[in-house]
């Protein structure tokens, strides 16, 4: 009795699955039948076909029953089909059974065997995004099956996360392979059109990662030893250079990372007294703006230097390792008071900065309470995070994101606070620093 019951039970929702597989189709239809032109053509082409048929054989094969009951019977049959084929066409109902035929070969299904039901696919020149119904699997289970579904799809997945409901999954996937492992090499005559607030990081599996200044006015950069955050850090810096920028760089480790040609074109400042002088000077500077623009009725350093002779240009201070700068651990309370002027003066710039062309942008190993506090942190909108563990991740990005999509070995690959992965872009500092950028290819 129980198992004919279990049996009933499983019925009963292969049914109901069915009928939401009917209404999902209708759904696409519909929405096909409005957003795609395509659609309403060619019912109306299927329509003036069977008119001029039906007008046709009515004035033909009047005279003869038999061949105008044949007549009738194959303009039906031929309606019928040709109706029938627009409907699964454009209800998508070939692409659902073809991720139902790749679903059920890997055996992505359900508790009961039904596989999860396609709602809708937009698709690009070479990417798409898909829109399932879940059938009650779960978002991790989906993740953890990850590789096996970008196989069988012939797919890039560059994210799956939960859609309006929690019965709707989301893919974003570009169609065929994207190898995060290929090198990119920086290139300025292909990247983007020259700007003085956009600032170019990478590829993602879609597009360019380019950011603006005037929305994303600070940077945090974070990562684990060897995830390439310094050479971000530079590939930043380089492009803030060739736009004419007032770079400022707090380099506490020794100068390792930067070589000469850097000192031709940034002011590097190298222990604690010199990066409270500069900092103080950067201050001074954005007051001194403030009251420019106030005088004046400017908003930003855009509209200044959009009706001003005379152009402000942006200052960046950057710093390679916070925590060699900002790190209070093991320090006496007298040790202590200019770090904490340091961090005052950081917070400043992070709060106000924007308006005057002012920025941060910070790179860290360890961006913790210790290192940077949370007003900074909650001042800095865009953050940046190349391989970590899950308590790194959630510490720079609120998430553990990073640890899940960068794998352990990858260098140069990062995850932005929108969930975007990209590889960044590797540059000749020897030539690309106000040398105008040169071609490079890699196959």
């Amino acid at each position: 009795s129980i198992c004919m019951n279990n049996q009933s039970y499983k019925n009963t929702s292969a049914s109901s699955y069915v009928w939401l597989q009917i209404y999902y189709r209708i759904l696409s239809f519909l929405e096909n039948f409005k957003c795609n032109p395509q659609v309403p053509k060619e019912i109306l082409v299927l329509a003036v076909i069977t008119l001029v048929s039906d007008v046709t054989i009515n004035r033909t094969q009047a005279n003869d029953a038999f061949a105008f009951l044949f007549a009738k019977l194959g303009l039906f049959v031929f309606s019928f089909v040709a109706s029938a084929v627009l409907i699964l066409k454009y209800s998508d109902a070939f692409k659902s059974r073809k991720y139902y035929d790749a679903f059920i070969s890997i055996g992505f299904v359900n508790s009961i065997g039904i596989t999860p039901i396609l709602i809708k696919q937009v698709k690009t020149a070479n990417t798409m995004t898909i829109v399932f119904d879940n059938v009650g699997i779960s978002l991790c289970e989906w993740e953890n099956r990850k590789a096996e579904i970008e196989s069988i799809l012939n797919i890039s997945i560059a994210l799956i996360k939960i859609g309006d409901t929690n019965r709707q999954i989301i893919i974003n996937a570009r169609i065929g392979k994207f190898d995060y492992a290929n090198t990119l090499y920086w290139n300025t005559r292909n990247n983007y059109k020259q700007n003085d607030s956009l600032l170019c990081l990478g590829e993602s599996m879609f597009n360019s990662v380019v950011v603006s200044l005037n929305d994303y006015p600070h940077f945090l950069i974070g990562g684990a030893t060897g995830s390439g955050k310094t050479l971000l850090l530079k590939l930043i810096l380089m492009q803030c250079i060739n736009n004419g920028f007032i770079v400022n760089i707090a380099d506490f480790k020794g100068g390792v990372d930067f070589g000469r040609i850097w000192e031709n074109h940034c002011t590097f400042v190298t222990d604690i007294p010199n990066t409270t002088k500069k900092l103080d000077e950067i201050i001074a500077e954005l007051e001194n703006r403030k009251k420019i623009y106030a005088k004046n009725g400017y908003k930003n350093i855009s509209d200044y230097n959009k009706h001003e002779l005379i152009k402000h240009k942006r200052i960046i201070f950057a710093c390679d390792e916070l925590a060699e700068l900002l790190d209070t651990t093991g320090l006496s309370t007298k040790e202590k008071e200019p770090i904490k002027k340091i961090q005052n003066q950081l917070s400043s710039l992070a709060r106000l900065g924007r308006a005057f062309g002012i920025h941060l942008i910070l790179a860290t190993q360890r961006p913790d309470a210790n290192i940077i506090s949370g007003q900074i942190k909650n001042n800095i909108s865009y953050k940046i995070c190349g391989r970590a563990d899950q308590v790194l991740s959630q510490i720079i990005l609120d998430n553990t994101d990073a640890s899940t999509y960068i794998p352990s070995d990858s260098k140069g690959l990062f995850l932005n606070q929108d969930g975007t992965l990209f590889k960044a872009y590797l540059f000749d500092e020897t030539t690309d620093i106000q040398g105008g950028g040169r071609m490079h290819t890699e196959q």
